[in-house]
Order: C-alpha cells, then structure tokens, then sequence
C-alpha cells in the first residue's frame, strides 16, 4: 500500500539525518528527542494502516485506541491520511535538518573540549528532600475534596480530578513537577558522585536512604492519582542531566536502577488509573461532598486492571494516536485556518486567568468545537497540525524551523557553560537542553501556545528549584 511506502521512505530519511546529527555531536539527547518527535509523530501510523488492512487485528495485540474514532471522528488510511502523513514528515525532517545545519557549522568554529568544574554548583540534598515531601503534602491537601467525591462516587481519583478541576488544579499540577524535577535532579547529583562536573552535593549515604523513601512517596502518589506526564519529563530529564553532569563517563550500575525508578510507575500507570479510593468511605464521613458535582460526572469503562493489560497500554499507549489523529481530522473537516490564533493566545497567556477570565481560548478548543469531539473526552491536537491549522503548510515549516533553532540553541549554550558567571543563568543553560528534549512530548501535544510550558515549567522552574537548593545553605550561613 503506498502508505507504507511513504513511511519508509520518511522514516529512512529521518534515521539517516538523526544519524548524522549524532555522529556530530555525540549527544543522547538528539536520539532521545528524535524518537519522541517519531514517536508522537509518524508511528501510529504504522498501526492504523494495518488495522485498515486486517480489519482492525490491532486489537488482538493491545491496540485501544478505537474508542477515540467513535467520539473523534474515524480515520481511514485514505488519500488524506497520505497528506497527513506528508506533513507529519515533513516536520520531522524539517527539524533534523535545521539541527544538523545548525551543529555542523558550529563544530566547525568550535572544539569541543573536556569541560572543566571550576563553575560548578554545589546544591543542598536535604532543601530537595525537603521540596519533594512538601510538595507532596502540599498538592495532597489542595486535591483532597476531589480524592473524596472519587471515593464516593467509585470513580478514579484521575478521572475526577480531570473532569472537576478545582481551582487550584493548576498550582497542584506544579507541585507535582517541583516533586519529581528536585526528587531526580537530586538522585542524580548524587549517583554522579567524584565524576560530579556541573552539579555537586554531599555524598553522605544517609541522603541516599533519603532519596530512596522520596522515590516512593512521590511515585506512589503520582501513581494513586494517575499522572505520568511528570515522571516521563522527570525520567528524561533525569537521563540527560546525569549524562552531562558525568561527561557521559557514567556508571551502569547506578543508571541501571535509576531507570526502574522512572519506568516502575510508567508501567503501571495506565493500569492504576482505574483505582478508586473507595475504602475511604469507610474511615470518613462524606455526606458533606457536594451533590450536585455527581451529576455531573459521566459513567465510566475502565479497562480492567490485569499484568497484560498493564503491559499492553504501556507498549501501545493511546498518547501515540490522539495527537497525531489531529492532522487528518483538520484536513478531512476542511477546517479553516485561524491565521494566528495561537500567538494571541500565547500572548494572552501570560495574564492569570484570575484577572482575565475570558482569556482567548487555545487553537485546541477550535480544533476540538471544529470536528465536533464529543465533549468529556481528553483529546490533544499535534503541535504540527496546530501550526498547519494556523497557517496551513507555511506554519508546519515555522514551526519545524522554531524546534530546530532552539533545539540547537541549547545544546550550543550547554557547551560554554563556563563563560556564564551568574549561578542562576548557569543552571538554566547546564539543564536547559535536558529540559528542552524532556519537555518535547508535552510540546508535541500543544500548539505553539505550548511555548509557556516548554519555559516555565519545563526549565525555569527546575532552574528556580536547583538555584534554591544552592541558595538556602549560604542564606542560613550567613544569618548565622
């Protein structure tokens, strides 16, 4: 079928140019991001051209994404399935081609030295420690009312905390990052130990112990309220930050068990967001929960908790499907193009919603009103396809461009950290391109109004959390 001729083709383009970004610059963090913009890109397709083919045999193997053509739109692998898949590899090549432009002129006016640790920074493990359990706390009590009303009405604490978002959902959404950014920048720190070149800490084993109980409280939460977002960015992150800070002279061993840390939960993520904390009721008095919130609230189809289905929604999460169904859904609606919108949006975005309510609504409420999405349902929209439902063909390639340069933007910047004299600035330049390749899959689900998330929680707030884990030790010694 001449849909899967073009997939190869672009996905042999786009292995041969990761390639050659590779081979310049020898950095992980290009694989790793190539594989998410493949990932959240191009894959699905795969599957959905087969699943045309067989009958929908997806089925038989895990595939569950089917529920979304009926609320969505269906999808058939038809000659506007082909444009859509033009498009989608035409943004990825795009992006791998403004990098590799980008690096290879750089390297050549720049020799990639050993880097030195006459600028590192020493952070504190017990302020991070502290950050993880506070945060935790603090995100608890801000959800409690939504844990109870699902306990009450035997729903997941993620369904409800999605459908009734109270208003402080925003600040518990980032207390959740602060939680998982101090508990893995810590961890990693730490395991850097005597090869530590950019970010250095106390190697007393008690902080170890510390991090290990961190590590279960902060998943297990994350896991009992069926968020992954913030480990799969932590995890990445983590990865990145640990590579460089060792000068990839890394230890196994201790990569090793860092990495089943982070997948752990990812594992079993998809399977426990079915869990209703239902024994609850038993322990306290719920009459108080709001009645009129119930009626509001749908019935649910849980996939039932079992080891295979766990596994299969891990292997063939629907996170692939949903974004990248978008394009096609704006191609074979017709939508029409918004010329726009999204920067204004983005624009907007910087004023709280508490001083402008009616803030002008995202490129994704248009999308999701302009195929008639059933309300209800979490969708995403492809951050290609929102620049293409923005500005048609033109905005794919401002957008690729964009990714592109300030891919390559930080990787140069993580190259002359020693010219940056001020701490702040040097952490945001010594984790920014750990942070840019770990925030991608949540940019990838965005439209450009994403932008405000890739900067603030992506890598200011990790920056503000390291800074202050380096601040509050000279702030206390100096009072004293």
């Amino acid at each position: 079928m001449i849909h899967y001729l073009f997939l190869s083709i672009y996905t042999l383009i786009i292995l041969i140019l990761g390639y050659k970004i590779w081979s310049n610059t020898k950095n992980i963090g290009f694989v790793l991001g190539i594989l998410v913009l493949y990932y959240w890109s191009m894959l699905a397709s795969w599957f959905i051209v087969f699943d045309e083919l067989t009958n929908q045999s997806g089925k038989e193997f895990g595939l569950a994404y089917y529920h979304y053509l009926e609320v969505l739109f269906p999808v058939h692998a038809d000659n506007m399935y082909l444009k859509a898949i033009h498009f989608y590899g035409m943004f990825i090549i795009i992006i791998e081609a403004v990098i590799l432009f980008f690096v290879t002129k750089y390297n050549k006016k720049n020799k990639l030295d050993k880097p030195s640790s006459n600028f590192s920074v020493y952070i504190s493990h017990k302020w991070l420690i502290v950050i993880c359990f506070a945060c935790v706390l603090t995100s608890l009590g801000l959800i409690v009312n939504e844990i109870f009303i699902a306990a009450k009405t035997n729903n997941s604490i993620y369904y409800i905390t999605r459908t009734q978002q109270g208003r402080f959902f925003t600040i518990h959404q980032l207390l959740n990052q602060a939680a998982i950014t101090a508990l893995f920048v810590g961890m990693v720190t730490y395991i850097s130990k005597e090869n530590a070149i950019f970010l250095q800490g106390s190697l007393k084993k008690k902080y170890l112990y510390f991090y290990f109980l961190a590590a279960f409280v902060v998943e297990a939460y994350l896991l009992m309220i069926g968020n992954k977002k913030e480990i799969f960015f932590g995890g990445i992150f983590g990865i990145l930050v640990y590579l460089k800070n060792v000068n990839f002279k890394y230890n196994l061993k201790w990569l090793a068990v860092f990495v089943v840390i982070i997948a752990l939960p990812l594992i079993f993520n998809d399977g426990f967001r079915s869990y209703s904390p239902k024994f609850l009721v038993e322990f306290f008095d719920l009459s108080t929960i709001d009645e009129e919130i119930k009626i509001k609230i749908k019935e649910v189809s849980y996939t039932a908790f079992t080891a295979k289905n766990t596994i299969f929604r891990f292997l063939f999460s629907n996170e692939m499907f949903v974004p990248h169904f978008s394009m096609y859904g704006i191609i074979s609606h017709d939508v029409p193009f918004t010329y726009g919108t999204s920067l204004v949006s983005l624009g907007a975005s910087v004023v709280p919603r508490a001083l402008w309510p009616n803030r002008p609504p995202g490129i994704y409420e248009y999308y999701a009103e302009s195929v008639n999405a059933t309300e209800g349902t979490g969708y995403t929209i492809h951050h290609a396809a929102a620049w293409y439902l923005n500005f048609g063909i033109i905005g794919i390639i401002i957008g690729a461009l964009i990714i592109g340069w300030l891919w390559f933007y930080f990787y140069k910047k993580s190259n002359q950290i020693e010219n940056i004299k001020n701490t702040f600035f040097r952490i945001f330049f010594i984790i920014g391109f750990s942070a840019f390749v770990a925030q991608l899959p949540i940019l990838l689900r965005n439209g450009p109004e994403g932008y405000k998330a890739l900067m603030v929680e992506g890598i200011v707030l990790p920056t503000l959390i390291i800074y202050f884990a380096y601040l509050m030790p000279k702030i206390l010694k100096f009072k004293k």
